[in-house]
């Protein structure tokens, strides 16, 4: 019974798992924002595949990033629930994500 019940389960995971394409995805920021180049940064589980929000907020309004210099600031030192990050992402990593962000809110908006 046991072995059935963790070979549905198992399925089910398999299923889940279902690779998504990352919107230019070769860019470094993206690399760095869904955990591919850094397993210690996740910030698509939080914030969305592209940055629209999710369980945190929005880094895009309107096709835009948010200020980059609140974003850096934010992402270093931390804000409310989100833990700061100046231990593990240097100024530009998070600037490469800021690039990649822009960029790839400019095509889903059909401006790039």
């Amino acid at each position: 019974m046991k072995r059935v019940l963790f070979s549905i389960l198992f399925l089910f995971f398999l299923v889940g798992c279902e690779k998504k394409e990352i919107p230019l995805g070769n860019l470094p920021g993206a690399q760095i924002y869904h955990g591919i180049t850094r397993s210690d940064v996740r910030c698509f589980r939080c914030h969305g595949p592209i940055g629209e929000g999710a369980s945190a907020p929005a880094l895009v309004k309107e096709g835009k990033t948010i200020d980059s210099a609140l974003f850096v600031k934010t992402v270093l030192d931390g804000r409310n629930r989100m833990p700061p990050f100046a231990s593990v992402l240097s100024e530009v990593e998070i600037k490469s994500i800021i690039d990649w962000l822009e960029k790839v809110n400019q095509k889903t908006d059909g401006n790039g």
